[in-house]
């Protein structure tokens, strides 16, 4: 496991320890899986944007159920 030195804020610091029922390792690690979801998700949403699915959300719904288009 990798350990990181951060600088935050005083304030941002003291809120960050108030909120993380003691375990700021944890609520940081948390927080920086939701942005980097968050980026992957407006990659994605960018891509399909750019080139958009050959099948309607109702199509890939029926090939999921094995039914025919």
């Amino acid at each position: 496991m990798a350990k990181l030195n951060i600088s935050l804020p005083d304030a941002t610091a003291e809120a960050l320890r108030e909120s993380s029922a003691g375990n700021v390792s944890a609520e940081i690690n948390r927080a920086v899986l939701q942005r980097l979801a968050d980026k992957e998700l407006r990659r994605i949403a960018a891509h399909e944007q750019a080139s958009p699915p050959k099948y309607s959300d109702a199509d890939l719904l029926r090939i999921g159920m094995g039914m025919p288009l």
